[in-house]
């Protein structure tokens, strides 16, 4: 039994090996079509609805999916009304997926951007892009070292590498295939991972439900409490809990770099909007099969068919133990390779993101304007790597990573979703009222938890209270917005840096201009 286990291990490993190989190689085939700043940072464009939309389907796969998600719903179910959390806050990519494919995706794409900083430099100015890309970047290098992490946990899970073995792999392989291949690098690996992780759970479910004894008998076996979608009493404080929990990634990633520059990779408008709409689908139903198979995982293990000391205490190793109890070792080798490269290819689109934000919206907008398009190819690879390995730091030597990506990404949905929503949809947003807003929100969510709960990393991160302040601050940015717009009509015309959409949809100055032309100066 020792020697098939041992025998077992190795195929693992050599699979494994295998197919992080072959993602460096893809890397390199295509490092041709990245030589360009379109072809390096939105794929040349060229994306159909076959490929674009497993792109945008691996946003919120990787660890959301294979831990997160199944984590939550075995611990706490879709929502709990004691802890006022549960995978509700995972769940809400779906909408997010909805949102930005109908109201945000076709007219970014029309903008023909580059990075999603461009978008605010085109509507409120080169002071509003640069301030934008700080916050997002600032917040992305934390989800960078999170990835890593994850990387490194799914690694442990599987082959029973070390943290940091396991960490300096990643990093290696996302740096080289990012650094080489772009976005055109990330993208066409998407549709090979969403395909083999969405065959390893259509698999994998049917045989830890049949071992549970059925749906209905899983069903009857979980507590009640686990399969609640509302909640289940009346007080106020639950349901904005409720309603906040869903808007964290339901609204706050509509301000996702990296989601919008996949959406920019689109051939089309069309395609784009129905890309997204096809991802959410193909969320929805893995989201349901992960479920049953988090609530056939609750069953084996409570019934003793599968030991509670295989979860090691951690609910999200889950699906890792499944996988490797029931699923043949091929599908294995499979399932293991798909779920960390979707895991690094979150990573990696992340890292593309920030180093189109820095090369484009800092060095060439800001810093020198005169850079030719070799160089900020060139400058967007060299902050591939060294965000890459800022990443792998922050993974290792930060204990808190944690609380400070919880805390990012609220922020984004604090300071930047109004300037970007009023920007596409009111023609008086201004670079004023953007900035104002940007400020307000950002500092509400702050002070108004830190007065609240203390001004510690903590207390402000998660907050008893942070559904209120994860509410409140992204209308405080709205209202402000308004106002200081409303109020600052003569001295900054939202038409001084603003555009407009046609009666064809397509955005131009005041003056006629066609606004995707400044991307090209």
């Amino acid at each position: 039994m020792e020697h098939a286990n041992q025998l077992n291990t190795t195929a693992l490993y050599i699979g494994v090996i295998i197919y992080f190989a072959c993602m460096v190689l893809v890397g390199y085939l295509v490092r041709k079509k990245a030589s360009t700043a379109e072809g390096y940072l939105v794929a040349g464009r060229q994306f159909s609805l076959l490929f674009n939309a497993p792109a945008l389907t691996a946003c919120f796969l990787g660890g959301s999916l294979v831990l997160a998600l199944p984590g939550l719903i075995y611990s706490t179910g879709v929502w709990d009304d004691n802890k006022l959390w549960g995978a509700s806050s995972v769940l809400g990519g779906i909408f997010c997926l909805i949102l930005a494919g109908i109201f945000y995706m076709p007219k970014m794409w029309k903008l023909k951007l580059l990075s999603l900083g461009d978008y605010f430099y085109l509507r409120f100015g080169k002071t509003t892009g640069f301030i934008v890309s700080m916050v997002t970047i600032l917040t992305f290098v934390f989800w960078i070292g999170v990835q890593i992490l994850v990387f490194a946990k799914v690694c442990e899970a599987f082959l029973g590498w070390s943290t940091h073995v396991s960490a300096f792999i990643g990093l290696a392989i996302i740096a080289v295939y990012t650094s080489l291949g772009g976005l055109w690098a990330v993208m066409a690996t998407d549709a090979i991972q969403v395909t083999l992780v969405s065959l390893g759970v259509v698999i994998l479910t049917p045989v830890a439900l049949n071992l549970a004894g059925g749906l209905d008998m899983v069903l009857a076996a979980v507590p009640e409490s686990h399969e609640h979608v509302f909640p289940q009493i009346s007080e106020p404080r639950v349901w904005v809990a409720w309603f906040a929990s869903w808007c964290l990634i339901g609204i706050g990633s509509i301000v996702s770099p990296d989601l919008m520059q996949r959406a920019f990779a689109a051939k089309t408008a069309s395609v784009a909007r129905n890309s997204a709409l096809v991802a959410a689908t193909i969320k929805i139903i893995l989201s349901l099969f992960m479920i049953a198979l988090a609530f056939a995982g609750w069953k084996l293990v409570h019934t003793e068919i599968i030991p509670e000391a295989a979860l090691e205490g951690d609910p999200e190793l889950i699906v890792p133990v499944l996988v490797k109890l029931l699923l043949p070792l091929p599908l294995v080798i499979l399932f293991v390779g798909a779920a960390l490269s979707a895991v690094m290819g979150a990573a990696s689109s992340a890292l593309l993101a920030m180093s189109g934000m820095i090369s484009k919206n800092i060095y060439k907008d800001v810093l020198r304007p005169q850079t030719s398009d070799k160089e900020l190819v060139l400058v967007s690879r060299v902050c591939v790597v060294l965000f890459a390995i800022l990443g792998l730091y922050l993974a290792l030597e930060l204990e808190m990573v944690y609380l400070l990506i919880a805390l990012g990404f609220d922020l984004i949905m604090a300071s930047l979703f109004a300037a970007m929503t009023l920007g596409l949809y009111w023609r008086k947003a201004n670079q004023y009222g953007a900035i104002a807003g940007i400020i307000a929100g950002f500092f509400t969510r702050i002070i108004g938890a830190g007065v609240m709960n203390g001004f510690s990393l903590k207390s402000i991160a998660y907050a008893g209270d942070w559904y209120v302040w994860s509410l409140v601050a992204p209308l405080a940015a709205f209202v402000v917005t308004v106002i200081v717009s409303l109020l600052t009509q003569k001295s900054c015309p939202s038409n001084e840096y603003g555009f407009h959409y046609d009666s064809d949809g397509d955005p131009v100055f005041a003056n006629g201009k066609k606004a995707n032309a400044y991307i090209a100066e």
